[in-house]
């Protein structure tokens, strides 16, 4: 038996093409010699041909002569052939003339399909089912104005503004400021100097809006 790396103890459990361990797989044994491939050669038996047991070989018989378990000799289909045979259900799909319809364009108006039969049209126990009511209907209400209607029935919006309104948004409007936005990229003009009249473009909206009023009385 041979050592590893030299070291004396040390049996070499290593499994080499060729060799006469009996955990080869590599090499054909008698019946009676059970190797670790022994029950896969079990699996192979019954076998037409055996080469390890003729006494002499032939490599051109096969090792079977048949597929599976057919011993009748019929080989079953391949592939090609089992695509090729499709065509032959084409007249299965297709479209038959002899089909005759029991409701028709010219015979639909004699038609009573709502007659009564002594069931309820709609629900439970009907014949047919049907569609409820709102099948097809377009619910196309907001749902401020479906949850959020007005308390008051009597209630009616204030009218829009006359064109001729004038438009003070401006005056809430907050301008860069002149002294605490000095140094602010969003300044504009093309001027390099500082701005501090107090005067914005908005100034003019809010005396509009804003009154001014003296914060000192007059019988001071």
């Amino acid at each position: 038996m041979a050592l590893r790396g030299g070291v004396t103890g040390v049996p070499d459990m290593v499994e080499r093409k060729g060799s006469l361990f009996l955990r080869s797989d590599h090499m054909n044994y008698g019946r009676a010699t059970l190797n670790s491939n022994w029950h896969q050669a079990r699996e192979s038996e019954p076998k037409d041909y055996d080469i390890n047991r003729s006494e002499k070989r032939n490599l051109c018989k096969a090792t079977y002569s048949r597929i599976g378990n057919i011993t009748d000799g019929s080989i079953p289909n391949t592939t090609y052939q089992d695509h090729s045979q499709e065509i032959l259900m084409k007249r299965d799909f297709q479209e038959q003339e002899d089909r005759k319809q029991m409701v028709t364009l010219e015979t639909v108006d004699n038609t009573h399909i709502d007659r009564d039969v002594g069931a309820p049209k709609r629900g439970y126990g009907s014949v047919l089912p049907r569609h409820h009511p709102d099948y097809n209907k377009h619910h196309l209400e907001t749902t401020h104005i479906a949850d959020f209607t007005p308390p008051n029935p009597d209630y009616e919006p204030a009218p829009e503004k006359p064109p001729e309104f004038p438009d003070l948004s401006d005056a809430y409007k907050r301008c860069h400021s002149q002294f605490a936005d000095t140094a602010d990229y969003r300044r504009p003009g093309r001027n390099t100097w500082q701005d501090e009249s107090g005067i914005y473009a908005n100034t003019h909206f809010k005396r509009q809006i804003f009154k001014q009023t003296n914060p000192i009385p007059a019988n001071v």
